[in-house]
């Protein structure tokens, strides 16, 4: 026994073609403007330069490495402050984003205390050149890389 769609009684709980369209535009529009919140082509290369910086300070003479680390760390933390402020919204960390921080991290770790050891034992200090070029890089490519997801809905 077949119906027609005029025929059935309506069901006041389920919203009317026209309110759907409309939450589904509303929707859209949400998803557009927080997919554009984003930070400028600045930010990655000066986060990265922040953390070549210290890895740089181990080159420097005792009295003031101490007080550059203290610098740009003040700076860094500034610098994050101030966007974040610019931007009026917190990027959502997704478990990828958790991800590729921890992985983030661990290269860096792994990396100073290799560039530790060879100085140390090797008696080159140049060995820090290399080394905050690799996590300087390594971190600019994975934090591209999450960017270029765009922010998930």
């Amino acid at each position: 026994m077949a119906t027609d769609e005029n025929s059935r009684p309506s069901d006041p709980s389920m919203p009317s073609r026209e309110s759907a369209a409309q939450a589904l535009a509303l929707a859209e529009q949400a998803q557009a403007a927080v997919g554009a919140i984003s930070p400028g082509r600045w930010y990655q290369p000066t986060l990265a330069a922040f953390l070549i910086g210290l890895f740089l300070t181990n080159l420097l003479p005792d009295p003031f490495d101490i007080t550059a680390v203290g610098v740009l760390f003040v700076g860094m933390m500034t610098f994050v402050v101030l966007q974040v402020r610019k931007m009026g919204v917190m990027h959502r960390a997704t478990p990828k984003t958790g991800r590729q921080m921890a992985v983030g991290a661990l290269l860096g770790i792994t990396v100073y205390v290799t560039a530790l050891v060879v100085e140390h034992q090797a008696d080159m200090p140049w060995v820090w050149v290399p080394a905050a070029l690799l996590v300087g890089g390594g971190i600019l490519g994975l934090e591209r890389h999450s960017r270029t997801k765009g922010i998930p809905a």
